[in-house]
């Protein structure tokens, strides 16, 4: 699917625009009327539709990454502590409206992604009685449904309180166009009508490499699992989640050899549910801004020293905790060698090091030409960079990327299969077996050498020995194995888990009391000499009298600022909201 996206795109040109339309667009002859009456005429047409709903994805503000790990705990904007910078700082300091840009194109993203599967589905009712290949008229609606069921589900769980626009056909007039929104539960209703049928058309494995990337019966029951767990129907979505885990027909299992994760190498691996594709091959002209474009701006999320621009720094909080996550000593592979012929245990996890460039990472290769701790600048008082996104697998800076840094191939994977495992202990927790909930934490952390939590159960591994209950657990996975697991991925996971969880406004207000500083890290490099990376070891308590480090504290206006009636959910667009008069009442 990734080299094939784009073949059909381009038959689609007339039917791929919808954003807010006005009284002069409608006065014009209507484009979505002459694709949807002369246009679908086969299964090859639709499917080009169906291949257009994949490239919706590709549109970077409906996952809006950066906004969303900013205003979460998540994020830190750009450099200069402790001033932060750039178009990031309303999210930080929770002092964005509905007038921004990033709240406007989600918006608008989405809707033309619905858009465009609306079409989709009405070519296919219109063909359904001529075709002979039932079958594979039945996938193309699966698919068209999934995307329409999907980013309905998206809309939902990022604004109004889900109060929002159910569009369930082409619009042909400004009647169509200018609807009211809908409660939260019938929008419910809606999108889960097409993940059902998604769940149950959808095939739970293509059988051709040329189809890899295309969503499956497994991608459709995770968001359902997901839907039924934001609304806290434990039962209904443990259903789901355990099919997922436990279906040897969808082939997912957790990814154990690390070189396969948050790399270019481990692109569609057994983890990936759901994964956007990216490329630098197809439609090379397009630049980085346009939302059509094959490549994506994420690789400019590391270290300005690499070209990466500073996009996503790492806040302290969970820098601290990545850099002290306790190893399992009986894992091999936390062992390795101390130079002298001996061996140490790893100075970090190895979840830490595939997750987050730390200076104490001296295991990894960084951008090619050394370790982590070699490489990293860690200057401007950072200490921590995401490696998720950026392309330092591959080259020795993003500057190196064929069109520069500001164009990345590289997938965005947007459900994988350790979250679901989360999700499921989390109803295990909610629905009182501890003992499970255990197990399904633990096999994440067994995947990663980490020190599984819980009594000892044998003599294999380490254990942290601690009894849990209900709300116990329940507090490790809010604050320790879901953030760290699942650091700015997906569709806003942190920022709706802290929101139903309801610990947004106290989170801020307990982060912004914590004092962090940096100090110098000396080690030794592959020569044997000593050096020193100044400032760029991250401490937690107060900063020595002493010490050339600024006092580096986080969410201080986010803690002062914060309103869950303003900022929980994304308001309503302003442009909608002009061009909409059956909004007044949303």
């Amino acid at each position: 699917m990734k080299n094939r996206i784009i073949v059909f795109a381009g038959l689609l040109t007339l039917i791929i625009s919808m954003s807010s339309c006005n009284e002069e667009f409608l006065e014009e002859t209507n484009p979505t009327e002459v694709a949807t009456d002369s246009y679908w005429t086969s299964l090859d047409q639709s499917y080009a539709g169906v291949v257009t709903l994949y490239t919706t994805m590709l549109n970077h503000y409906i996952l809006n990454i950066q906004p969303d790990a900013m205003r979460s705990d998540m994020g830190y904007p750009g450099w200069n502590r402790p001033s932060p910078s750039g178009d990031m700082v309303v999210w930080y300091n929770q002092i964005y409206g509905n007038s921004n840009q990033y709240i406007e194109r989600k918006w608008e993203a989405c809707y033309e992604g619905i858009f465009r599967a609306n079409q989709v589905i009405e070519g296919l009712e219109k063909m359904e009685g001529s075709v002979e290949d039932k079958d594979r008229w039945e996938t193309h609606m699966a698919e068209a449904r999934f995307f329409r069921g999907l980013l309905h589900f998206y809309l939902h769980s990022s604004f109004n309180e889900g109060r929002i626009i159910i569009r369930d056909f082409v619009p042909k007039s400004a009647e169509d166009f200018n609807l009211p929104v809908s409660s939260s539960e019938e929008v419910i209703e809606f999108f889960r009508e097409d993940l059902e049928y998604a769940y149950m058309h959808l095939p739970a494995k293509w059988g051709e490499k040329k189809d890899l990337g295309r969503v499956t019966a497994g991608t459709a029951a995770t968001i359902l699992g997901t839907s039924h767990l934001y609304e806290e129907e434990y039962d209904q979505a443990m259903v789901y989640f355990e099919d997922v885990i436990n279906n040897p027909e969808y082939g997912y299992r957790l990814v154990k050899d690390l070189d396969l994760l948050f790399t270019n190498a481990g692109e569609f691996n057994d983890e990936s549910i759901f994964e956007i594709a990216y490329n630098l091959e197809h439609k090379p002209e397009l630049g980085q801004w346009d939302e059509e474009s094959m490549s994506n701006r994420l690789g400019r999320t590391g270290p300005g020293q690499f070209g990466a621009g500073r996009g996503i720094l790492p806040v302290a909080w969970i820098t601290y905790q990545y850099q002290n996550e306790p190893l399992d000593t009986k894992d091999p592979r936390n062992w390795v060698s101390d130079g002298e012929g001996g061996s140490k245990l790893r100075n970090v996890s190895l979840r830490a090091s595939s997750m987050i460039a730390l200076v104490e990472d001296d295991q990894s290769m960084y951008y090619l030409d050394g370790t982590t701790q070699q490489q990293a600048p860690f200057t401007q008082f950072e200490f921590g960079y995401y490696k998720k996104y950026t392309n330092h697998d591959i080259v020795a800076t993003e500057l190196d990327l064929p069109y520069g840094s500001w164009r990345s191939g590289k997938n965005v994977t947007v459900n994988r299969l350790a979250d679901v495992y989360l999700m499921y202990a989390e109803c295990l927790i909610k629905t009182g077996d501890i003992d499970g909930a255990l197990d399904a934490i633990n096999a994440v952390r067994k995947r990663w050498g980490l020190q599984l939590v819980g009594p000892a159960k044998n003599s294999a591994h380490d254990y942290n020995g601690i009894n849990y209950d209900s709300e116990t657990l329940m507090d490790h996975l809010i604050y320790v194995e879901k953030p760290l697991e699942m650091s700015i991925e997906g569709h806003s996971i942190r920022w709706i888990d802290m929101r139903r969880w309801g610990i947004i406004e106290e989170r801020f207000n307990n982060l912004s009391e914590e004092n962090y500083y940096v100090e110098d890290y000396s080690y030794v490099d592959q020569e044997g000499i000593t050096k020193i990376k100044p400032l760029s070891h991250l401490v937690k308590g107060e900063k020595p009298s002493d010490s050339n480090s600024i006092v580096i504290k986080d969410y201080e206006q986010a803690a002062d600022n914060y309103k869950a009636e303003v900022h929980a959910y994304y308001p309503i667009p302003l442009g909608e909201i002009l061009t909409n008069p059956n909004l007044s009442n949303n």
